[in-house]
């Protein structure tokens, strides 16, 4: 029965023979691989299409129901310093509302530093909404739950684990950082809320980007962070009486929120990248901690290699999860072989997650380059539009790059390695 259903649901042929064999050969372990990586199937967008500039554009905004949005100002948060020294003063500052999600919430010394400042601000009568991955932030103990809710804080954990009733979404978990102050400036990026985004921990220098968005592009954040509290059971989030939105003195930032989740928009976030890297002329500029790229992806990566844009792709030195940075091997030669530029950062751990086209757009935010951020997990990201903050990421990426060696000679690896790059490319998807 397993075998005829995935006949009959998966669409690409290679795949339907390799799910159906697994299931001839080991029944019960391919079902219950396949019933945790179950996609809930996707409708399609029911929001009218609105013209834009570019189809990278009217794609996302028909993937995700987000036009470009302009009356924003936008600043840049390289590291984790930068992003806790704005994102700390700002808490300070709220005086309505602190909405706040994460996948890791520590409970580490910045975690509890975070958790005081939360505190102080909710018995000073501002609504405070925690947002936790139930799975990311496993390590929370109990009692540090109940100080915050005991302070007046509102927390709910996404994704909570119920033995023995498993979700076939189990494999799904939400690994978005939004923060929203006040309804009117956003926190978005790659960096949780832990001491080693800071001090770096065993891996030495943390290297990640953030964004401080204050404008439009807040609404559309903090909608976001609603859809997931009341999906993870929370109540409903009321406007307050006493916020108004503010608008930036100097809005000149065309940007537009990709954000991936259960049903139509499982996939916006790599139709989008494909888009836009089917769209570059010159350049291509790639910064992700993990290469694991599902093979449409893959193969849009190589594709414009081949026709003559400069792919750049940096990579850690040395993965902080050792499975996928064997299993990445193999994706590593692949791109090379066709053209493609590779750098290994070896100034600590790379944890940026960006991509450059030209210098027309940046895309920002929490998604890795591996089926996990692509395929299964909610995430956020920015895609932004303005050619000067291009540019600064285009400078922010050559500076890293210095700090890199390229990979430069593709020495084929003995057998024994060959084969535990193989086993562990295998396991991509469940990386």
């Amino acid at each position: 029965m397993g075998a005829l259903w995935v006949i009959v649901r998966r669409l690409d042929p290679l795949s339907a023979w390799v799910w159906s064999l697994s299931m001839l050969l080991c029944p019960p372990l391919a079902t219950l691989l396949y019933w945790f990586t179950a996609q809930p199937s996707s409708a399609a967008a029911t929001e009218p299409r609105r013209s834009s500039d570019t189809r990278l554009q009217r794609l996302i905004h028909s993937e995700c129901g987000s036009a470009v949005s302009r009356q924003n100002a936008l600043r840049p948060l390289h590291n984790a310093d930068q992003t806790f020294c704005a994102l700390i003063r700002d808490l300070q500052r709220a005086r309505s509302e602190i909405l706040i999600q994460y996948y890791i919430l520590g409970c580490d010394r910045l975690g509890r530093a975070v958790a005081r400042l939360l505190m102080r601000r909710a018995r000073a009568g501002v609504r405070v909404c925690v947002l936790y991955d139930a799975i990311g932030s496993y390590s929370l103990p109990r009692r540090e739950l109940e100080r915050l809710r005991q302070s007046g804080i509102q927390i709910r954990a996404w994704g909570r684990l119920r033995f023995p009733l498993l979700r076939p979404q189990l494999n799904c978990r939400n690994h978005r950082k939004i923060v929203v102050v006040d309804g009117h400036i956003a926190y978005i990026g790659g960096i949780n809320i832990a001491t080693r985004y800071v001090d770096g921990g065993r891996h030495g220098f943390w290297r990640d980007e953030h964004l401080r968005i204050e404008g439009d592009v807040a609404t559309h954040l903090h909608e976001l962070f609603r859809s997931d509290w009341l999906s993870a059971g929370g109540e409903e989030l009321l406007p307050l009486p006493e916020q108004k939105q503010s608008r930036p003195s100097n809005p000149s930032h065309p940007l537009q929120i990709i954000h991936s989740a259960e049903g139509p928009t499982r996939h916006a976030l790599s139709r989008a990248i494909i888009e836009a890297i089917c769209s570059a002329r010159h350049n291509v500029r790639i910064s992700t901690p993990y290469l694991l790229p599902p093979p449409a992806l893959l193969e849009a990566i190589c594709i414009a290699a081949r026709s003559g844009v400069e792919v750049e792709l940096l990579i850690p030195a040395r993965s902080d999860v050792r499975i996928a940075g064997l299993a990445a091997e193999a994706f590593i030669r692949y791109c090379v072989r066709h053209g493609v530029k590779i750098y290994r950062y070896r100034n600590g751990f790379l944890h940026s997650k960006l991509i450059t086209i030209d210098e027309s757009v940046a895309i920002v935010g929490s998604a890795n380059l591996d089926y996990r951020s692509l395929c299964y997990n909610l995430e956020a990201s920015v895609a932004i539009y303005s050619p000067a903050l291009v540019r600064e990421y285009n400078s922010r990426f050559y500076t890293d790059l210095a700090l890199s060696e390229p990979v430069s000679r593709l020495q084929r690896p003995i057998i024994s390695r060959l084969l535990a790059e193989g086993l562990a490319r295998l396991l991509a998807p469940l990386l």
